[in-house]
């Protein structure tokens, strides 16, 4: 007695041949690790001074440009200062908030 197979259809022998990922988000974690990272830069005794004397002209309301390293390179943002945060060391520019420690430069635009 032989048993025969019932034919396939063509969509389900393509279905055999498709791609894989055993690793559900590993291409992705791939993809983020191959991209560019800029390292961030240590400031100066000086430049630091600098940049304190800056960010304590600054005032709530103050239109700013803000240089800082969001973790993955160096990036601008632009508007209005929000809120200083002495205690957690973070500043809210329009609705970023950046962390003083990453802060490369600020210019007061208005």
């Amino acid at each position: 007695m032989q048993h025969k197979r019932p034919k396939m259809t063509l969509l389900q022998r393509a279905k055999q041949f498709m791609p894989f990922a055993a690793l559900k988000g590993f291409q992705e974690l791939l993809e983020e690790t191959a991209r560019y990272k800029e390292k961030r830069k240590e400031l100066s005794e000086e430049q630091l001074e600098v940049l304190d004397a800056q960010c304590k002209g600054l005032v709530i309301g103050n239109v700013v440009s803000v240089v800082y390293h969001n973790g993955r390179v160096y990036d601008t943002v632009q508007g209005r200062l929000q809120q200083i945060d002495t205690v957690y060391r973070t500043m809210t520019v329009g609705d970023v908030l950046v962390p003083m420690s990453h802060i490369m430069r600020v210019t007061i635009i208005g």
